[in-house]
């Protein structure tokens, strides 16, 4: 993963205490799995070169983190450090002050809890009028599988309280219900392909990889053509900030859950190039035998089209836009004339998600 790290990496504007031209400084922040659940490992580069210390701030509030006692201070030189937390079942947010000027907040995207794939924030994206996305308000995953203390405990703890489910019913009743566990569940069922169904094909050599392919690109035409009066109901819980912090999930978070996201980031003003590359994060967090229970005793062809059906490509998430913009001209016009976004909608949404 950590190879791919500065591949990731989204400029973040600063929050200036001091007048000129500031700085470009660029952070990643991932759980580090060598000293365990929870700790992070921070990297940063800073345009151009910036000399003295970092001192790191760490709280459970995103919106509240007191400059009092730094849980690290480092020189800005070293460019990387690990951060070893007390609780790992709680859910960081760091400030950064960089030579006690610049300050910007971070926290991990990816955060690994049991009975969920593919769970990650989405915020601290740069958005319209180099506003950020705001971190712990907006997460994205696979379904959950099942429920266990310790998966409810860090749901709790990270504290949602709504989850948007574009399952379908039939999906929906192979898990256990979310409702009984104090969630206010908004289920909005998006029909596309059947996972299940479609495994169980290729496994007995009646799908082909090209095949795959191609269903799941008509499969994104359609929920993009279709769905605009499921997405309406998607932003009217999202203008609604008694209802975060919330997660959207599906059953892979692959294909639905990536195209909602995609909808919802464009909706902010977030650059197609980096909802692309939130997509693409899929393919480091999703656990591919976990959940297709295929073996090295397949046909090579029939390994390769599992991996295609629970892959994030870009070909994939790019003919969901693409068809935005054949439909309706422009991503913006989508939202606008599709959906029925209006301008307060969208001032409404900024106000909750970016600062």
């Amino acid at each position: 993963m950590y190879k791919q790290l500065f591949g990731w990496l989204v400029a973040l504007m600063l929050y200036l205490s001091c007048s000129g031209n500031p700085p470009v400084i660029v952070v990643a922040c991932e759980e580090d799995p060598k000293v365990g659940r929870g700790n992070c490992m921070i990297k940063w580069e800073t345009t151009p070169v910036i000399e003295g210390k970092v001192k790191i701030y760490a709280s459970t509030d995103p919106a509240d983190i007191p400059e009092k006692n730094p849980v690290l201070t480092a020189d800005i030189s070293e460019q990387r450090v690990t951060i070893v937390i007390s609780d790992p079942t709680q859910r960081y947010y760091y400030k950064m002050v960089f030579d006690n000027r610049y300050r910007m907040v971070t926290a991990s995207r990816n955060s690994v809890i049991p009975n969920i794939q593919n769970f990650r924030d989405i915020g601290g994206y740069t958005a319209t009028k180099g506003k950020q996305v705001r971190w712990g308000m907006l997460y994205r995953s696979a379904q959950i599988e099942g429920f266990s203390g310790s998966t409810l405990k860090e749901l709790k703890n990270i504290g949602i309280k709504t989850v948007i489910d574009l399952r379908t019913a039939e999906e929906t009743a192979k898990t256990p219900p979310l409702e009984e566990q104090g969630f206010n569940v908004v289920r909005i069922p998006i029909e596309t392909i059947e996972t299940d169904n479609i495994v169980q094909k290729l496994r007995d050599g009646q799908i082909k990889n090209d095949s795959v392919s191609q269903l799941i690109r008509y499969a994104n035409r359609e929920i993009v053509t279709s769905c605009l009066a499921d997405y309406r109901k998607m932003f009217d819980v999202l203008e609604e900030k008694d209802n975060y912090p919330v997660l959207i999930s599906c059953a892979t978070g692959i294909n639905r859950t990536a195209i909602a996201t995609a909808v919802i980031l464009s909706a902010l003003g977030v650059n197609e190039e980096t909802v692309m590359s939130d997509y693409l994060r899929s393919n480091d967090f999703f656990d591919i035998p976990h959940v297709s229970g295929y073996g090295y005793q397949l046909p090579v062809r029939a390994q390769e089209a599992i991996t295609t059906l629970f892959s994030a490509r870009e070909e994939f998430l790019n003919v969901a836009m693409r068809q935005m913009e054949k439909n309706y001209g422009s991503v913006p016009t989508y939202l606008k004339k599709g959906i029925g976004l209006t301008d307060e909608d969208k001032r409404k949404l900024c106000g909750i998600l970016l600062h």
